[in-house]
């Protein structure tokens, strides 16, 4: 009986030594970067058919030209922004053969199945994502749909989200930032794909210090717009300036109710 527990014993504590050589052996594990540095929240340009019948110019104008970059990431790219969505809840594993953080799920978009498996490689203080998806539906297998890198601590990165397996070539990039704090953050996007909107960007920016604690700045190439919009995302009030649409450089606002009125002082 001895014997037996001082063999159990010597087991146990090489199971350990062991565990722990692996542990020490791993990378540091990274912060993943934010949902909005890929994924901002445009869901206060929404409206229901009532409020589409009232005066709401000033709103309407700004969620038109919202939606110009809500349906490339909700409609073309949707896919990788899905995935990656789908990776913030999951818990990572560490792959001691290829030396990097994974993280591995499925999803659905538009009745299809898909994987993703995202890994991090920490390279110093700095990490490298690769974010491949496949789907026996589709007849993917692996295809880098988005990658990008960020500081270990998940403050400050970039994106790169290709257009399709058909067609591998940048759709979208995107630069990001937040304080420590994270009541400051930044998301860039820039359009690469080729056509009338080539060069456009949205810089999307979180404040939670200001009254007005969303905006989004658009550059239109298509059009030569260069549009400001701020908001309140809890009560929905806010303000656009647009000189070639309004023909002046004033803000013109609107209230909870997404009526226009008169800007305050």
């Amino acid at each position: 009986m001895k014997k037996l527990l001082s063999l159990m014993l010597s087991i146990s504590i090489l199971f350990t030594a062991c565990n722990s050589d692996n542990e020490a052996e791993q990378d540091p594990k990274p912060v993943l970067p934010p949902e909005y540095s890929m994924a901002p929240n445009f869901d206060d340009f929404k409206a229901d058919n009532n409020q589409r019948n009232q005066t709401i110019e000033n709103w309407f104008y700004s969620a038109l030209n919202v939606g110009v970059y809500s349906a490339i990431l909700t409609g073309g790219l949707a896919i990788p922004v899905t995935a990656f969505k789908a990776t913030i809840s999951q818990n990572p594993i560490y792959d001691t053969d290829s030396g990097v953080w994974v993280w591995e799920t499925s999803f659905t978009n538009n009745a299809n199945d898909f994987s993703i498996r995202l890994t991090a490689d920490v390279v110093d203080a700095n990490v490298n994502w690769v974010g491949s998806i496949s789907s026996t539906s589709l007849n993917v297998e692996n295809f880098v749909w988005f990658d990008g890198q960020s500081n270990i601590d998940g403050n400050s990165g970039t994106w790169t989200l290709y257009e399709s397996p058909q067609k591998p070539t940048a759709w979208i990039t995107a630069d990001w930032s937040r304080n420590e704090a994270q009541t400051v953050a930044n998301a860039n996007f820039t359009i690469e794909k080729e056509g009338d909107l080539l060069g456009s960007y949205i810089n999307y920016a979180i404040d939670d210090e200001n009254n007005l604690d969303r905006s989004v700045e658009i550059s239109n190439t298509e059009s030569g717009d260069l549009i400001e919009i701020y908001w309140n995302q809890e009560l929905k009030f806010g303000r656009v300036k647009s000189e070639k649409y309004f023909g002046d450089t004033d803000f013109h606002c609107w209230d909870e109710d997404l009526q226009d009125v008169e800007c305050a002082n």
